[in-house]
């Protein structure tokens, strides 16, 4: 009997131990001094793997010129863009840095930072198309990336009504379907869509959309109600670009000064 007694103070001991040892390891990976941030890691130029399989990006050097600002370490966390909102509703990822498009609908669930950056949306198709409005695409295949505001908007709208939507988990793949006539065009914004066009050397052709998009620019989004984290980061965010350090970030990926500034009254 005393010895089946050791045997479950020896046990007791063990799991409180365990225990112990697994909440301080929990505390060291959620401190505040690290920044998790979700982001689809298929996404040029604001998030992706190059050829060594290295994290890179626009807005991946955007994050970490802020986290070294902050004195933040930056866990980047590659997400399904699809289940982004569960992400950061279940604290998995502290906010959503990756070409994150505002709309009001986000805003509404969403605690978003100011607009950093915009695009314009449009078509593009293969050199060589004979179509050359977005009403001669009605009746056709256009792809999108599954869980983007290009396919919602794209749902929502009146033209949408009249064309084939095609999901895809990544631009690139729509690029490749794009290419082999598996659609007839791609729906993307011109920040993702000028990148590509760039880098993938193809003679595509653009077409400007007419009374689609919703979106007015790119945001940092954080869990509703998280002013405190959106604040912090929005202060280092306008330190930085006010200092202008970083203006070699987006010339280096875009050629260019690409930040947009809001203009005070």
């Amino acid at each position: 009997m005393r010895k089946i007694l050791r045997i479950i103070i020896i046990l007791v001991l063990l799991i409180a131990i365990l225990y112990f040892m697994f909440a301080n390891s929990k505390d060291e990976i959620t401190t505040e001094d690290t920044l998790i941030i979700g982001l689809d890691d298929s996404f040029p130029p604001m998030g992706f793997r190059n050829d060594s399989n290295e994290l890179v990006g626009f807005d991946i050097d955007l994050a970490k010129k802020v986290g070294e600002e902050l004195g933040m370490k930056v866990k980047f966390q590659p997400i399904s863009w699809a289940d982004k909102e569960q992400e950061i509703n279940s604290g998995k990822i502290d906010c959503i840095w990756n070409g994150f498009a505002y709309t009001e609908e986000r805003a509404e669930i969403m605690t978003l930072s100011d607009i950093y950056i915009k695009g314009e949306m449009y078509f593009i198709l293969k050199n060589g198309s004979l179509i050359k409005s977005q009403d001669e695409l009605k009746g056709k295949r256009i792809g999108v990336q599954n869980g983007s505001v290009q396919q919602t908007d794209l749902e929502n709208s009146e033209f949408g009504k009249n064309i084939e939507i095609l999901e895809y988990n990544d631009f690139l793949t729509a690029f490749m379907d794009l290419d082999s006539n598996g659609i007839d065009a791609v729906y993307c914004s011109s920040i993702t869509g000028n990148y590509l066009i760039t880098s993938l050397k193809k003679d595509y052709i653009t077409i400007p959309s007419e009374n689609i998009s919703k979106a007015s620019g790119s945001v940092i989004a954080f869990k509703k109600g998280n002013t405190e984290l959106k604040d912090k980061i929005q202060n280092a965010f306008n330190k930085l670009l006010d200092e202008g350090k970083l203006d070699e970030i987006s010339i280096k990926w875009f050629g260019k000064d690409m930040f947009y500034r809001k203009v005070e009254n």
